[in-house]
């Protein structure tokens, strides 16, 4: 289902990419405008108001990174992602923890690309979660809530999945297969320092301690399984004010 997401802004120096990534998104429904530079794409997000900006790194004069700070500067709210051709982990981890929302290898798959643009929300969440009891319907409340959500039951995955797409919110099992919550949490954090995550654990000692080390260090908190969906809302709705005031107080976890 489409969402609200209505005008996309393509931003590439190849004419052949703008053209065809401008062909496709418009067969999608978007109103699609497109910029050859950093610069011009700069000069159309002051005159215009767009819901994506889908722009490569690596083009002459500004860069897409630099040009994405400079938006970001006087446009808050714009929806960036980001792409490349080339392994470029320092300027990835550095936009997506400054706002990017996604940064993209190319060649684009452009099945996920589209589906990317389609889902966009203002928070992002991954649940990483092994207990497809607990993640099926943690999945579905929040998708109805209109949150954008991804679910994995692999750490591996979620480290790529993380490596690729800014997730504001991270939900972590402390029982994971191969790797700890804990570990997976530090991971994740040093990837994408200001996602937030939430860890979910069981009521053994074992996984207890686990969860309030993680807090420990800096996770925001932890719920015990079995969860309460609409306890767990309502803590996302909160955060999402706090987060929106500044106030950056962690509630108690026991």
């Amino acid at each position: 289902m489409k969402t609200e997401i209505n005008k996309i802004l393509i931003v590439d120096d190849e004419p052949n990419m703008r053209l065809t990534l401008s062909d496709i998104m418009a067969d999608e429904g978007y109103e699609v405008h497109s910029a050859a530079s950093g610069e011009e794409a700069i000069n159309l997000c002051s005159e215009n108001d767009y819901d994506i900006v889908l722009m490569d790194v690596r083009m002459p004069g500004i860069d897409g990174v630099e040009a994405f700070k400079s938006i970001r500067r006087h446009k808050e709210g714009v929806k960036v992602i980001l792409m490349s051709a080339y392994t470029v982990d320092d300027l990835k981890h550095a936009a997506l923890d400054e706002g990017a929302i996604a940064f993209l290898s190319k060649p684009l798959d452009m099945q996920k690309t589209i589906q990317l643009i389609s889902e966009v929300k203002e928070t992002a969440i991954l649940v990483v979660e092994e207990d497809e009891n607990i993640a099926k319907p943690l999945v579905e409340k929040l998708k109805n809530a209109g949150y954008r959500v991804t679910s994995t039951n692999s750490p591996h995955n979620a480290l790529e999945l993380v490596e690729q797409i800014k997730f504001d919110l991270v939900f972590v099992d402390v029982n994971l297969p191969s790797m700890n919550g804990l570990d997976l949490y530090l991971a994740i954090k040093k990837i994408t320092p200001s996602s937030i995550a939430i860890m979910i654990t069981g009521m053994e000692d074992e996984f207890m301690d686990i969860a309030r080390k993680a807090v420990s260090k800096n996770a925001y908190t932890f719920l015990k399984k079995p969860l309460e969906i609409d306890y767990t809302l309502k803590l996302l709705e909160r955060l999402t004010q706090k987060k929106a005031s500044g106030d950056s107080r962690k509630p108690n976890s026991n």
